[in-house]
């Protein structure tokens, strides 16, 4: 896909990867509509980061655990910045939640955040995609999907079924719309990260260190740019998935 001019939707860009990822879209020249919930103040310097015109970047605030409120994000998007080239479902929580103490408001937050969402994002702007003939979606999933961490099973077992969920939407989207995932492992890790945890992460991995934002934005670009990927999971996530 030629991205010059295209326009791309980045849910929670406000903050860390997603605000990375949308960063790296605007510099390979396309117009970025950045997402948040409550992160204000991060998605203005992400505009700021840009440092191009509102004119050609939006921010819009938005639930994405309220489906309604998710067909007016786009609706807006589209009215203000043209249709929807890219949609880049990057939104999530991510919070432990012990077996023995986790409540069903934990599991319906989980789910309703990192994958009921991505699926009426994708359902709001798809039927677009196709009836254009062109588009790019992707997923970030997690390299926990396939070894789930025991004190985060709500979070581990959201994602595992966005992993089907993006195997199933690239079948039910093509030919025309391409739909894969990023499974990063150790990148970017949260302030509270527990330096026992982090060393067991880089310790758990065949490269031996955590990753870097870009590493997964030069991702993100070569999904962007090829037209003949789909379906599929790319772990960024230094050999952790086979340590």
């Amino acid at each position: 896909m030629d991205l010059q001019d295209k326009v791309a939707l980045v849910t929670g860009a406000g903050v860390r990867l997603g605000q990375a990822i949308a960063l790296h879209l605007g510099q390979l020249g396309m117009r970025v509509v950045i997402h948040y919930h409550h992160s204000e103040k991060g998605a203005k310097e992400t505009l700021n980061l840009m440092q191009e015109s509102e004119s050609r970047h939006l921010i819009i605030q938005a639930d994405l655990k309220d489906v309604s409120t998710i067909q007016n994000l786009v609706l807006t998007t589209e009215e203000q910045a043209g249709p929807i080239a890219v949609l880049i479902n990057n939104a999530a929580d991510f919070f432990p939640t012990p077996l023995f103490s986790t409540t069903e408001k934990d599991w319906d937050h989980f789910f309703a955040l990192n994958l009921k969402a991505p699926f009426f994002l994708t359902q709001a702007v798809g039927e677009g995609m196709k009836k254009r003939g062109t588009g790019k979606i992707i997923n970030m999933v997690d390299v926990s999907v396939d070894r789930p961490w025991v004190s985060f099973l709500p979070y581990c077992t959201s994602k595992a079924g966005l992993v089907s969920l993006t195997k199933g939407l690239a079948r039910a989207l093509s030919p025309e719309v391409q739909v894969n995932g990023i499974a990063p492992g150790t990148i970017l890790p949260p302030p509270d990260h527990a330096e026992m945890d982090l060393n067991s992460s880089v310790e758990g991995s065949l490269l031996k260190r955590i990753g870097s934002a870009e590493d997964i934005v030069q991702t993100v670009e070569y999904l962007l740019k090829s037209d003949f990927v789909t379906g599929s999971i790319l772990p960024v996530d230094g050999g952790r998935s086979v340590y």
